[in-house]
């Protein structure tokens, strides 16, 4: 068991950049496939995702447990002589996520489910108000003017909204079905979850079978506890394609046919965006798939939700770092990246865009092509220049490293820990002590006595085999997560209640990686990283610094 606890707690870094390395390669290649596919290739549409609805009753459902417009327009509620945004007080904050009604604080919000709106002999409150069955018109004339078909005011408490008559048709068009929505993989017994995995006889595909490993364990041993809510948690598993169309369809057909209530964790090398498009789409919660490039461009996907930073956060928190080391505005900053991989790419647009905020200055910026990486070039361009940003090629940065030393030119090099070259500690010259900065997602000091205890107690009762740590780590935070949501959601779970409760979750400590931070705008939960430094006279990697956030 020692040497299990050693094999956790000592050897992450090195199992995380060899994870990030064949990820990275994979990713090109599975993206370089996946453009092959051509045009119209891509998932299929499907016209009624969540339960049957459509078009306009999916919009009308968004109203109902958000408050917001399909249209963009912003939907207010009037409370007395004070309006606020819709999304402050929803429909389903008072009547329930399935219109059921409830009661809170002495006020009673009653059923909102059409059949009951409508019975023909009407209703009778518990303020003894009475008044006949519902119409369309009197359901428009109910939310905008708080009055009843009898003409009766409605409680104080029950807000007045001012809304398209377009969104109004759309609530409406949801009321009607709302008895019929109900989310699929849930049952009063059990929660289905998918996982995606790399497809046998891959490179990945052993990596995957250890992250299958891991996670079934642990949710068998939550369910040998009572499970959530007296509900088990039962994973399902699908292989994604060759490309990113058929890893895709894959996930689409596991969600759909095999019904399940949420996505967990699982490889999809090549194909981020689109398993990203399809959670939105379908409206599935996705939380923890293991990426190098997190979907969280403006106006995120607020159904997936990542552990670990992407290559952008960590990049981003290199210049922020950087930054805080200097007593002046940074000036001659270079960037120099491979060009035409994704995520070096991806790296040096947010290494430019955080300089801008940094005050970089001006930022000489190099870029190289497979093949054509020439060092003493390099160097003679870049020759003055303060700090260096590295994305390269595995490899290429020990030889600018040792060219640079051999010209006398000693800039700070700041690269990300999987995108090194193995060898790196053991080739930085001594030209170079305190100048080489490496960012890294975890270290081994995040796994807490806990979160070892854990593991080490599942690897001993369910008898599988520690292998691929890195990986079966992040599979592990990813479904501590998600049963942290699960918990918070209550027994009336739903999987907009999901979304809302990981939205909460608030430096949340999975015992194995950074707090893992959500919020309306955040869908990363360990948005930055720690910096690693170079011990040249030791030749090995050193901490520099704590966490250093993203933004």
């Amino acid at each position: 068991m020692a040497a299990m606890t050693k094999k956790i707690k000592l050897s992450l870094v090195a199992l995380f950049v060899a994870l990030a390395s064949l990820a990275a390669s994979s990713l090109l290649t599975a993206r370089a496939s996946a453009s092959r596919v051509g045009a119209g290739q891509g998932t299929k549409a499907v016209a009624a995702p969540t339960g049957g609805l459509t078009p306009q009753e999916r919009r009308g459902r968004v109203i109902y447990l958000r408050g917001e417009s399909a249209s963009g327009r912003e939907i207010k509620a009037l409370v007395g002589e004070i309006d606020v945004p819709a999304s402050t007080l929803t429909c389903a904050g008072c009547h329930g996520t399935r219109g059921e009604g409830k009661t809170e604080g002495g006020v009673t919000a009653g059923d909102l489910t059409w059949a009951n709106l409508t019975k023909p002999y009407g209703h009778t409150h518990p303020t003894g108000r009475k008044h006949g069955p519902f119409n369309e018109a009197a359901f428009f004339r109910a939310i905008s003017e708080g009055i009843d078909p009898e003409g009766n005011t409605l409680l104080a408490a029950m807000p007045r909204y001012m809304m398209s008559a377009d969104d109004a048709a759309d609530l409406l068009s949801y009321l009607k079905r709302i008895e019929e929505d109900r989310d699929p993989g849930l049952t009063d017994a059990a929660v289905k979850v998918g996982m995606i995995l790399p497809p046998k006889g891959s490179a990945l595909a052993e990596m995957g079978s250890a992250m299958r490993d891991v996670l079934a364990s642990y949710f068998e041993e939550v369910n040998s506890r009572g499970g959530i809510y007296g509900r088990r948690i039962e994973l399902q598993f699908a292989e994604s394609g060759t490309d990113a169309a058929a890893s895709a369809a894959s996930a689409r057909r596991l969600i759909q046919e095999g019904q399940v209530f949420a996505l967990v964790s699982g490889l999809s090398v090549g194909a981020d965006r689109e398993h990203a498009a399809l959670a939105q789409e379908l409206e599935v919660p996705f939380i923890g798939p293991s990426t190098l490039l997190p979907q969280v461009a403006p106006g995120a996907n607020r159904y997936i939700f990542y552990i670990l930073p992407g290559v952008g956060e960590q990049a981003r928190a290199l210049v922020n770092f950087y930054a805080g080391r200097q007593p002046h505005a940074l000036t001659k900053v270079a960037l120099v990246s491979y060009k035409g991989g994704e995520v070096t790419d991806i790296a040096a647009s947010a290494v430019e865009e955080q300089c801008k905020s940094a005050g970089c200055g001006a930022l000489q910026k190099v870029s190289y092509e497979r093949g054509k990486f020439d060092a003493p070039s390099l160097v003679r361009t870049l020759k003055g220049a303060d700090a260096v940003f590295f994305f390269g090629a595995n490899g290429d940065e020990t030889t600018f490293i040792k060219e640079a030393d051999a010209a006398g030119w000693h800039p700070s090099i700041l690269m990300l820990g999987m995108l090194a070259g193995r060898d790196l500690a053991a080739s930085v010259p001594a030209g170079f002590k305190d100048k080489v900065f490496l960012a890294f997602p975890t270290v081994p000091s995040d796994i807490t006595g806990q979160g070892e205890a854990e593991l080490r107690a599942l690897v001993q009762k369910y008898k599988f085999t520690l292998r691929h740590t890195a990986a079966q780590l992040s599979a592990l935070a990813a479904g501590k997560v998600l049963v942290e949501g699960l918990q918070r959601s209550g027994k009336d779970l739903s999987r907009e209640r999901l979304v809302t409760s990981l939205e909460g979750l608030y430096n949340y400590e999975t015992g194995l990686t950074p707090p893992i931070t959500y919020g309306p705008n955040r869908r990363v939960g360990a948005a930055g990283s720690y910096i690693v430094g170079v011990d040249t006279e030791r030749k090995e990697l050193v901490s520099v610094s704590d966490w250093v956030k993203a933004n």
